[in-house]
């Protein structure tokens, strides 16, 4: 045995390296920490019970094999009450223990004393030394795991390992003596090894948060998170695998940004409020800019305001981004609320009625395709839908069970509330700004009526209105007008406990009255209100819904119209703003060959963000979108794939155009 691999155990039995004058683990907390930072980082307990295919794990520096035996002895728990996926364990290691070695270190951590005897028994057969330079594979649990132990340095031992030969991987444990004392480890080589072996969305955990270590992570393709923990190490590092130019698609690629500490928002509705509440959140000033003496004069103005996802009958791009939309929005304001912010607000569910036979039939392919779970959605005859709605229906159909309305203008006011508790939130009223311009630097001058400021980073979160901007003319935005009616309640409809919709909507009676909605004007900048709109609301309803015809238009109390902004393909736009003509030269040949292969990332304009284009849903739609923006300018892991993530991405319009030929 080499002089250099000898270990020795400090007084309170953790192993120690001479060679690298560090332990290996502590024991009095370096099995938490391990298991913390390795399996609760890369969520390995929930991947292991989801897995249906054969699931893969990597790691450089085995060490005493601690990390191994920690997964191992969670798979053997797993597995009594679930048939798991065949597991693979990959572990480099440059200087590997001998046998004896091994069951010294992990003589001290007897709670895995039955998972570490099959290892160190398998170790000591497979006669493991520091002179091997090979590939040793040791079996467990009736074939079920497999370690794969590659003897070298982990660069080199990485970069003979074929994708083909034990599949991508799923998660990355990234272990090893500190960068500090272990330099020759830790070099960029290693990570395009890693980026080029892992699947797309692959997870990765480290105690490491050196800043050399987080660069070039992000540059292989890693989104990457700091964690706070209770342990030893105070901040751990986590990550995904997200953002490479591996599937040769460049043009899908987000830009990357060092955090900056102030951004400036041009809006002052829901959009405005997510942004602001979770940057705020997340450490980054900002100062909003309202063209309106108060903040939510727009859109968000309305009484109530419904919230539901748009969901088709098959899995297309559109409903699977409003289901996870949806979800994350109904958990988003759960939190707020229990924060102690308060908007009025009933999760009472929502009707989308089968009022006619196209409807009906839809309403047959929802039940026969079974595509979405009861939770989001359920079809229901007229019977189950006149229980749901607390007045007798005379037909059935699509109920929503989380869905409901919601006070918009409560909400705002809320969410800028809970913005300006951290101090990190300026609101500027009656500040409309006219134009943006680039300057020299890639600052950005605003103009408005009164003054001229500048701003590092601005993001545009208004609607309709910031459509005439003079930057807006790269995105394909357009106004549609909606005129919302609110009427005074009656007998016949206060029983009503669901919000129902038709061709329009009618919402369950709150402070006596209830909101119709709404027209769709297209191109109509006009937000005055109009009794004919009123008008048409009530007509609207009696045609589809003729047993709820109460109403006259003497029955109207108020009405307010304000203005939609929405995109060609009824989804959102959020992240940076496209440079269209360096898209249009450097993305030419997309016009010839959609399939030809790019690497550059989209080019964008510098510091320059939009979160719009939210149509009817903002209610739905505006809290994912926040974190996306916020995971844009924080570097921090999307929560939604790829696919989805160009969905969203206001390049997206730019790119089809090319694949067209326009």
């Amino acid at each position: 045995m080499s002089a250099k691999n000898k270990i020795s155990c400090k007084q309170d039995g953790s192993p120690f390296s001479p060679l690298f004058d560090d332990i290996y683990f502590d024991t009095a907390s370096g099995f938490d920490q391990s298991n913390q930072v390795f399996i609760e980082g890369n969520d390995i307990e929930r991947k292991l019970m989801a897995a249906v295919k054969p699931f893969t794990i990597a790691e450089t520096g085995f060490g005493t094999g601690l990390n191994f035996l920690l997964t191992l002895k969670l798979y053997q728990q797993l597995s009594t009450s679930k048939l798991l996926a065949p597991l693979t364990f990959i572990s480099t290691e440059k200087y590997p223990l001998t046998a004896e070695q091994l069951k010294m270190a992990l003589a001290c951590l007897p709670v895995l004393a039955e998972v570490s005897s099959q290892l160190t028994e398998q170790y000591q057969q497979a006669g493991v030394n520091d002179h091997a330079e090979d590939t040793i594979i040791l079996k467990f649990f009736n074939n079920s795991v497999t370690l794969v132990l590659m003897l070298g340095d982990s660069t080199v031992a990485l970069s003979k390992l074929k994708a083909s030969e034990y599949g991508l991987i799923d998660a990355w444990y990234l272990d090893g003596f500190t960068p500090s004392k272990n330099p020759q480890m830790w070099q960029y080589s290693l990570f395009e090894q890693i980026a080029r072996l892992s699947k797309v969305q692959a997870s990765l955990s480290t105690f490491t948060i050196s800043g050399k270590v987080r660069r070039s992570l992000t540059k292989v393709g890693f989104r990457l998170n700091k964690i706070k923990t209770n342990g030893q190490k105070k901040e751990i590092l986590t990550g995904k695998f997200q953002q490479s130019n591996n599937n040769n698609a460049g043009y899908k690629i987000r830009p990357t940004i060092a955090k900056p500490q102030q951004v400036s928002i041009i809006g002052g509705g829901i959009a405005s409020a997510c942004a602001a509440y979770m940057l705020t959140k997340n450490g980054i000033k900002v100062t909003l800019y309202c063209k309106d003496s108060q903040v939510a004069q727009g859109a968000s103005n309305n009484d109530i305001a419904v919230i539901y996802p748009l969901i088709h009958q098959k899995k297309d791009p559109i409903s699977a981004f409003y289901q996870k939309a949806f979800n994350y929005a109904v958990d988003f304001y759960h939190d707020l609320l229990e924060q102690g912010y308060h908007f009025d607000h009933d999760w009472c569910g929502l009707l989308d009625v089968s009022y006619k036979e196209s409807l009906e039939i839809r309403q047959k392919h929802f039940e026969q395709g079974k595509v979405w779970p009861a939770s989001l959605i359920v079809s229901v005859d007229k019977n189950k839908a006149s229980l749901l709605a607390g007045i007798k229906l005379d037909n059935g159909g699509l109920f929503y069970p989380k869905a409901g309305w919601i006070a918009p203008r409560e909400l705002v006011a809320q969410l800028f509330a809970a913005a300006k508790k951290t101090n990190r939130l300026r609101v500027e009223t009656n500040h409309q700004i006219s134009e943006i311009n680039q300057l020299n630097d890639k600052s950005w001058q605003l103009v408005s009526h009164n003054k001229i400021t500048t701003a590092g980073v601005v993001i545009i979160c208004g609607g309709a209105e910031a459509i005439p901007l003079n930057i807006m003319k790269y995105l394909p935005l357009n106004p549609v007008r909606g005129q919302v009616t609110t009427v005074k309640s009656n007998s016949t409809i206060s029983a009503l406990k669901t919000v129902i919709c038709h061709k329009g909507y009618l919402t369950p009676v709150h402070k006596k009255t209830h909101c119709i909605g709404a027209t769709f004007d297209k191109n109509n900048l006009d937000i005055q209100s109009h009794d004919t709109d009123d008008a048409y609301n009530i007509s609207m309803l009696a045609r589809c819904l003729p047993s709820l015809n109460s109403w006259q238009i003497d029955d109207v109390i108020r009405s307010k119209a304000r203005l939609r902004c929405t995109t060609p393909d009824h989804i959102p736009l959020v992240g940076a703003m496209p440079d269209v003509a360096a898209h249009r030269q450097s993305y030419a040949h997309l016009s010839k060959d959609k399939n030809w292969r790019y690497q550059q990332p989209a080019p964008c304009i510098d510091n320059l963000y939009v979160l719009t284009g939210l149509g009817a849903r903002g209610l739905c739609s505006a809290p994912l979108l926040a974190e996306i923006l916020k995971d844009d300018l924080c570097g921090t892991p999307y929560s939604i794939d790829n696919d989805m993530l160009f969905n969203l991405a206001p390049n997206r319009f730019v790119i089809r155009e090319l694949i067209k030929n326009k």
